[in-house]
């Protein structure tokens, strides 16, 4: 599905939630449908699509606990019959929110959610994928999450109750998503030869730092880079950023003239990123170096520039999601931590902020505020409004 968007002009009241006015997500409702309710006939009164809804929309509001949700569907009853009477009269409390996401599958709930969202997002040929795992304090739960650089969208989510477990759920989680003709990209834990060779089978590409876990390999490129041989003929790039009186310098060289040597898995190019930072008269020097698989199809003329975007893309995992959920939805200080919960409340977190970033909301508390004393929009956004489903 390809983004459909109207410019909006600036002095229009959804320019200060959006950029541009998104059409509906009109399949958002009937996908809630996919995902199997583990519960009995008897004695249920609210149904599961109708549940995860309500929490979707309260979530989007700002709602970020049981306590908050419940309140939410009890408070917006009156918008409820008056625009999508088909979620009105239901009013689930704290505790059924609590006992159905405690209880309910979070394999099958985590494919549906995940299949959704990789078909409302559009990936072009060499967009970034960053893997990274993010713990939810107090559970006792790392989540892995694949997560495009431009789309901000997370393509899919796997969970370890184990700690450090992060290496053997990443390629679990790229068997799920498309990988041709991307770029995956990891910090120096995801730098092992079993992965990279997945990666390149598919014919995607990866951008990897490489640390001590990988010592002879960190050595010889480290090694390379300080004398280079006569007449190499390195790529570089040079970045500048200035912000609060700071300015960082990084300068990114590539090379292809070690892939025989080395002799690692679908390599392409070894590279080097010297960063050095000025504040306030102190200057800092740190040098990393790292492996990369640039597949033919999406390779650049300056593959060094290209690289330097895939390493500072990789970060929008860490401020464009993991940020989000611990100071937006309060997920490292929050109190759901019984049975298969955390796991579907950090996909119901990871749902919202795709489907946000896909309308290209400028400011999630902006947003959430917004839709809380306009719920009216919400139900447009997300293509619930009266007239959508008889």
């Amino acid at each position: 599905m390809l983004y459909k968007y109207t410019v909006l002009p600036t002095h229009c009241a959804y320019s200060k939630i959006f950029s541009v006015k998104p059409e509906p997500i009109t399949t958002l409702w009937v996908m809630l449908h996919d995902i199997p309710d583990y519960r009995r006939a008897q004695g249920k009164r609210h149904s599961l699509p109708l549940i995860l809804c309500l929490a979707i929309l309260a979530l989007c509001c700002g709602a970020v606990s049981y306590e908050a949700m419940s309140e939410w569907c009890e408070n917006y009853q009156d918008m409820l019959v008056a625009h999508v009477p088909f979620l009105a009269n239901h009013k689930p409390v704290a505790s059924t929110f609590h006992t159905v996401f405690k209880q309910l599958d979070r394999t099958s709930f985590e494919a549906v959610i995940n299949k959704w969202l990789q078909a409302v997002t559009f990936l072009p040929a060499g967009e970034g994928i960053a893997l990274d795992g993010k713990e939810i304090h107090g559970a006792g739960l790392c989540l892995v999450s694949a997560f495009a650089h431009v789309a901000c969208s997370v393509l899919f989510q796997m969970g370890t109750e184990t700690k450090g477990k992060e290496l053997v759920v990443g390629p679990e989680v790229l068997k799920h998503i498309t990988i041709t003709d991307h770029v995956v990209t990891g910090d120096a834990l995801f730098a092992q030869r079993t992965l990279c060779e997945q990666i390149s089978k598919e014919d995607g590409g990866y951008v990897f730092r490489v640390k001590g876990n990988q010592e002879t390999l960190e050595e010889n490129i480290r090694l390379y880079f300080a004398d280079l041989p006569f007449r190499a003929q390195p790529q570089s790039y040079t970045s500048i950023d200035r912000w609060k009186g700071q300015k960082e310098v990084r300068v990114i060289t590539s090379s292809s003239e070690l892939n025989e040597y080395v002799n690692w898995p679908g390599l392409t190019h070894v590279w080097q990123m010297k960063k050095t930072v000025t504040k306030k008269g102190k200057v800092t020097t740190e040098i990393s170096v790292g492996i990369a698989r640039i597949p033919e199809k999406i390779e650049q003329q300056d593959v060094a520039k290209q690289i330097a975007a895939y390493i500072r893309g990789h970060w929008s995992i860490e401020t464009r999601l993991h940020r989000i959920r611990d100071t937006v939805f309060n997920e490292d200080h929050g109190a759901i931590h019984a049975g298969n919960a955390p796991n579907i409340m950090a996909t119901l977190r990871n749902l919202v902020i795709s489907i946000f970033h896909r309308a290209t909301v400028r400011s999630f508390p902006k947003a959430q505020r917004r839709f809380a004393a306009h719920p009216e929009e919400l139900f447009a956004f997300l293509g619930l409004q009266q007239g959508y489903f008889p």
